[in-house]
């Protein structure tokens, strides 16, 4: 029984949560992320650090930040990272106990490094309080998010509004040291949903707005503009992921392009110790944009196709049944386009005997992929409700589908727009994978890959 993943990325051992502070400096990529050096459930966070060349490969650091327990904080939650004097910095969310505790009394820190490999929180802290915003009392304030817009610059902070609703609010600044409230960027549906990470990435004079609710477990995108006042003004909306994917960050590579990150939580596992003191792991990098329908746009990273090992080519044509895959791998891809008018499924992580697999079904016609997973794991303790997704369906009827499985992680791709992310605990060793029909496919080319490091 093997859940850790192998080629997604994780710490040695303990516990791990939010990406933050994801950047491109010097030649390498830098990955901070909420981090408990001492156990492998949530508390005690710090700022662990990786950094890779390729987005791929990545090297352990030293433990970036920690909290400063002399000044009061226990917990250095998440935040974000820019360039300041030629130099990256760190924006966080600092929690200490008591008032300080982060439902009522978190604050905004910087902190700032000499060596690129350890951080120190500067005298001058707090840059932000909630405090600062007049005339409204905010709470669950946290995950300052730093962009430039019209040549100034800006930060998001999440936060409820006098026990009333969630909102992201915007501050601005000439020194990222002293922060002014501009106003109530955002303010969500419902009411007293705690809202978290906000993202935001500037295209001309449209931007892309990303979320997250930790109440609901959701990722909402909008498309749409900053008006003058300060304020989203929304053109489009849609959800990042179905599933398991969470708490997103952002980074420009030297390509020009636009990486989302997002941890891959636990929850499905409800504390079960399988193989090893660790829990979370930090999803594939995606490539995204946005569209001329204002749209989000978003794949799995370009790169991932150098961990390639094997390729079966499946050709398919007017085929009803089963077809079973000759590769049997627990850290695979499934990659395809299926031109079909009818519902057709993919299995993976199935065992030899069928007790256990995973099945994602599609449904081209209504546009729609559902994954039922009361199958994935005979493990009573594991959370198997079933994930409905959506997605943009092609004028030419096809259906694109990436899977990228490993071990206890399976992230799914339709058409370029539509995610969703499974967790999944299987008790028996099974690598088997499948594509059926009980109607017609017409036509379909499928590459089933083994992947590894």
């Amino acid at each position: 029984m093997k859940h850790r993943p192998s080629y997604h990325f994780l710490p040695e051992k303990n516990w791990m949560n939010d990406p933050n502070a994801t950047i491109y400096f010097k030649g390498e990529h830098h990955l901070f992320y909420q981090y408990n050096p001492t156990d492998w459930h949530w508390g005690n966070l710090h700022y662990g650090h990786a950094v890779s060349k390729d987005l791929l490969h990545w090297e352990h650091r030293p433990i970036a930040l920690y909290p400063a327990l002399d000044r009061g904080e226990t917990h250095c939650y998440s935040g974000c990272s820019y360039i300041n004097n030629g130099q990256i910095e760190l924006l966080y969310t600092s929690v200490g106990q008591g008032e300080r505790c982060q439902n009522s009394g978190s604050q905004q820190w910087a902190a700032t490094t000499e060596d690129g490999v350890t951080w120190k929180q500067i005298p001058e802290n707090p840059v932000m309080r909630n405090t600062d915003a007049p005339g409204k009392r905010l709470t669950e304030w946290r995950d300052p998010f730093v962009f430039r817009w019209k040549g100034k610059k800006y930060c998001l902070v999440a936060g409820i509004v006098d026990e009333k609703y969630g909102a992201v609010h915007l501050y601005t600044t000439n020194d990222f040291r002293s922060w002014t409230y501009v106003n109530e960027f955002f303010r969500n549906t419902c009411a007293k949903e705690v809202m978290e990470c906000p993202n935001l990435i500037v295209y001309g004079d449209k931007v892309l707005f990303i979320h997250s609710i930790w109440d609901i477990r959701v990722l909402h995108w909008f498309v749409g503009t900053i008006t003058d006042d300060g304020k989203l003004e929304v053109y489009n909306q849609g959800s990042v992921d179905y599933g398991d994917f969470f708490a997103s960050q952002i980074s420009f590579d030297e390509k020009g392009r636009t990486l989302m990150w997002g941890w891959l939580r636990e929850d499905p596992r409800r504390g079960l110790f399988t193989d090893g003191e660790w829990s979370g792991v930090q999803a594939i990098p995606r490539v995204i944009c946005i569209n001329e329908e204002n749209e989000l746009v978003q794949e799995r990273l370009p790169e991932f196709e150098t961990l390639r090992r094997t390729d079966e080519e499946v050709q398919l044509q007017n085929f009803t049944g089963r077809y079973e895959c000759k590769t049997v791998s627990s850290t695979a891809e499934i990659e395809g386009t299926i031109q079909s008018d009818d519902v057709f499924s993919f299995r993976f992580l199935a065992d030899s005997d069928g007790q256990e697999y995973t099945d994602v079904i599609i449904n081209p016609r209504e546009g729609t992929y559902y994954a039922p997973m009361e199958d994935s794991s005979l493990i009573k303790s594991v959370d198997k409700r079933p994930i409905l997704g959506c997605f943009r369906r092609k004028k030419d009827g096809s259906v694109h589908v990436d899977i990228l499985i490993d071990n206890s992680v399976a992230e799914i791709f339709i058409n370029g727009s539509s995610a969703m992310t499974l967790r999944i605990y299987p008790q028996m060793e099974g690598g088997r994978m499948s594509v059926e029909t009980k109607g017609l496919i017409a036509d379909a080319e499928i590459h089933v890959y083994e992947i590894g490091l």
